[in-house]
């Protein structure tokens, strides 16, 4: 099916063009592909037989329908057996099943935590997950690469995981991902909303802002400057479509020192100024409805 209004989806910040949450990656018959690792990632075979092989995991097989783990910085590379392909998912969010299970908590409920390093989890085929799969992949066929509907798409994938899966086979599947880095990204997305800075950050987590920087970029390779100003754009975007606040009021609101200074971050981050996106929304918005 073709998309209505296709320039609003293509030309909107929150259109992935690059480094998008969800990706499928087709490979020829002994054909590689290097799984990058900056986040936690799960990987869902749609098509073929794949090997995949890590520091101390060697020959694993992974074939139709099966779902796999693979840790934050444990890189593997993975090998087409056969012709095929595999979706790739990227968990860059505090991971959880619903509001009444997070995953720490699925996680202490089993015990103590004993895994060796550079495991992954894998799931058995299950009828649920290969539907929305396959529905994923007709959406980005017709050209839908919004990253707020692959966030929603990906929890969704880890809510199915929840209801038909037993806990323990839930539980065998994310304890390779435990870790430090984990606690510490998870906790990070935890905070975010309630801080403005880098150093309030550092404080939530009990980090001197020394060895907060240092692990932050160790995580999430990218300084935590960098990576705060990216998710403040996000919110700022969002604010000026959907919120009827002032320029001035969002400039107070997001601590910059003057609307100037609001103005040439929307100017760095979107390429427009925020009165030139809004009105942009509005007559786009005059069109839909008349």
């Amino acid at each position: 099916m073709e998309l209505c209004h296709v320039e609003e989806h293509t030309s909107c910040f929150q259109y992935s063009t690059h480094d998008a949450a969800i990706e499928i990656i087709e490979l020829k018959k002994n054909e590689n592909f290097q799984i990058q690792s900056d986040a936690n990632q799960i990987l869902f075979v749609m098509h073929g037989l794949f090997d995949i092989s890590g520091k101390k995991v060697r020959d694993k097989k992974i074939q139709k329908e099966e779902s796999i783990l693979i840790p934050l910085h444990s890189p593997y590379v993975i090998t087409a057996m056969e012709a095929g392909s595999f979706m790739v998912m990227k968990l860059n969010f505090n991971i959880t099943f619903c509001d009444r299970l997070p995953l720490e908590l699925l996680l202490e409920l089993h015990g103590k935590i004993k895994k060796e390093p550079d495991t992954i989890g894998l799931l058995a085929p299950n009828m649920r997950l290969t539907n929305l799969v396959n529905m994923i992949k007709e959406y980005m066929d017709d050209g839908l690469k919004c990253s707020f509907f692959f966030d929603i798409k990906i929890r969704e994938f880890l809510y199915l995981i929840r209801v038909y899966y037993d806990k323990t086979v839930v539980f065998n599947f994310f304890k390779p991902i435990y870790s430090t880095d984990f606690v510490f990204s998870n906790n990070i997305y935890k905070n975010l909303d309630d801080v403005k800075t880098v150093k309030e950050l550092a404080s939530a987590l009990n980090y001197s802002l020394s060895g907060f920087e240092k692990k932050f970029k160790r995580v999430f390779n990218v300084s935590p400057y960098q990576w705060m100003q990216e998710q403040k754009a996000k919110k700022i975007y969002h604010e000026i479509h959907c919120s009827k606040k002032t320029f001035t009021e969002m400039a107070f609101e997001y601590e910059f020192s003057s609307p100037a200074h609001f103005n040439v971050f929307c100017k760095l981050f979107f390429g427009q100024t925020p009165g030139e996106l809004r009105k942009e929304n509005m007559e786009r918005s005059a069109v839909l409805f008349t």
